[in-house]
């Protein structure tokens, strides 16, 4: 595996590609540009970053992508359940100043609003 290196191209790139029977490029940010050349023309493409991966760095990065993705999928079920939490606080918070309003409301009828 080599190291990330900076990428420009005319067409779009492709995340991975396959170069020959076991080297990829791995490719990530990919994000396209637009820029003015000194004579006024214009000139698009794409920028990314890329890197040489070898079939066997592949076989392992998808073999650490399963094992991350139930990690994901928890992190996000987490995620989920503190809103459900927070929703339910803000809700309690919300009755207990309509609780705290009503018990004025009876002090202020019950002192004559002294």
């Amino acid at each position: 595996m080599t190291n990330w290196q900076e990428e420009c191209s005319i067409q779009q790139p492709k995340s991975l590609e396959l170069v020959n029977r076991d080297t990829y490029i791995q490719r990530r940010n990919i994000v396209g540009y637009e820029r003015e050349n000194s004579d006024g023309t214009k000139e698009s493409g794409w920028k990314c970053e890329s890197r040489f991966i070898s079939q066997e760095d592949y076989n392992l990065l998808l073999a650490q992508e399963e094992i991350n993705q139930p990690m994901k999928d928890n992190v996000l079920v987490s995620m989920a359940a503190q809103a459900d939490i927070y929703e339910k606080l803000l809700a309690q918070e919300e009755n207990q100043l309509t609780i705290m309003a009503a018990i004025a409301d009876l002090y202020e009828m019950q002192n004559g609003g002294k």
